[in-house]
């Protein structure tokens, strides 16, 4: 009879350790505690929550016709961190009965400091997400206890295709999530970098363009094609010796006048950017010899010069 006895004793020890051990598989495979579920369901539970804790507190409130100070809406801070499961989920019949251990206790806002501080140094928020390969950009991000980042949306279809809360990189059970914003605030700190770079580019261009207008180059073609567009620019029509039209402009002009049967007299180009007639130039500086020899200085600025025949 003691044995009959022991052996159903032990037969159904045997039988609730297996349903407990059932319980806890169906309960650990199951999506009702998942970190990131589905927000339909959890925005209709605090709906309900709502609805119950105002039908409790609801008291009467008298009109007195006096006008209250409208006051605005209570705006939430869009980098606030919180946590998305705050609460363990229940204990199963295995780990009541200590076939298994207990889940996790809540981890401390220190403890979050720790993990964040851990991933800071690992540089998981500067890498692209483990899941989709991508920059994290604005999208929403989130820290598991593990220490590892994700998309929010990301870890969301992992853990729908897998069935089960398992970390995608170091296969951890049962963890933590919390919702950051360090990839968003280093995408706009990047973007912000580069709007500045390229303004400080367009800057340095349009300095260095206005530059390159201002001081001749020191290559010897260079130099010369920079003084005759400067010339071109001045839009020098007429000497400045003899008071009339230079040839190098003149064509049109000279013809109006009545002087196109008249050769066309040679113009020079000198580095001052100004434009003579080569005759009159070559008189002044006959007439000017004894003065400045060897050097001669431009009728119209007094700068020492260069000058070179310009083609009509």
């Amino acid at each position: 009879m003691l044995r009959n006895k022991d052996r159903s004793s032990n037969k159904g020890n045997l039988a609730v350790t297996a349903v407990a051990l059932q319980d806890h598989l169906l309960h650990d495979l199951q999506l009702g505690h998942l970190s990131v579920a589905d927000p339909c369901k959890i925005k209709a539970r605090k709906k309900e929550k709502k609805s119950k804790s105002l039908k409790r507190d609801a008291t009467a409130i008298i009109d007195t016709g006096l006008r209250k100070s409208t006051e605005g809406p209570n705006m939430e801070d869009p980098e606030k961190e919180y946590v998305l499961d705050p609460t363990p989920p229940p204990l199963t019949l295995a780990q009541k009965l200590g076939l298994l251990p207990p889940p996790p206790l809540p981890l401390s806002s220190d403890e979050w400091e720790r993990v964040k501080q851990r991933s800071l140094l690992q540089g998981d928020s500067i890498q692209p997400c483990p899941i989709c390969k991508e920059e994290f950009e604005l999208h929403p991000q989130v820290l598991l206890s593990c220490s590892h980042v994700f998309h929010r949306a990301c870890l969301q279809a992992f853990e729908k295709f897998t069935n089960k809360k398992t970390c995608p990189l170091c296969r951890k059970n049962q963890y933590q999530t919390r919702v950051i914003h360090d990839g968003a605030r280093l995408f706009r700190v990047k973007c912000a970098t580069r709007i500045q770079a390229y303004w400080r580019g367009y800057i340095v261009r349009k300095w260095y363009r206005n530059l390159r207008k201002i001081i001749p180059p020191s290559d010897a073609k260079l130099r010369r094609k920079f003084f005759e567009e400067k010339a071109a620019h001045h839009e020098i029509y007429e000497c400045s010796i003899c008071l009339t039209p230079l040839s190098f402009h003149g064509d049109g002009r000279q013809a109006a006048i009545g002087t196109s049967s008249q050769r066309p007299r040679e113009t020079v180009l000198l580095s001052c950017a100004h434009l003579f007639h080569n005759a009159c130039l070559l008189a002044l500086e006959e007439f000017s010899l004894g003065d400045n020899a060897p050097f001669h200085v431009c009728p119209l600025c007094r700068s020492c010069y260069q000058k070179k025949i310009v083609e009509c």
